[in-house]
């Protein structure tokens, strides 16, 4: 696992109460019940635990996990 994928499923699993079987890389964010709220503090989150500006647009609903660790490992390269 990733340093950037480790980050993203620590921030939902303890911060959001995902489970982390749930956290797969074709789930989408609206599928693990994050609401726009739940969203811009993922953001936040993400962008606190990795050290690079995460947009809002960035972790948005229809996002599948998988697509928002190759954003933000493309932003740590």
């Amino acid at each position: 696992m990733s340093p950037v994928q480790a980050a993203v499923t620590a921030v939902l699993t303890e911060k959001f109460e995902v489970s982390p079987e749930h956290i797969r890389p074709e789930a989408t964010l609206e599928s693990l019940d994050l609401d726009s709220l739940a969203l811009a503090e993922l953001a936040l989150a993400l962008q606190e635990a990795l050290g690079v500006p995460v947009a809002e647009d960035e972790a948005a609903k229809h996002s599948t996990v998988g697509e928002l660790v190759a954003t933000l490992n493309a932003k740590r390269a």
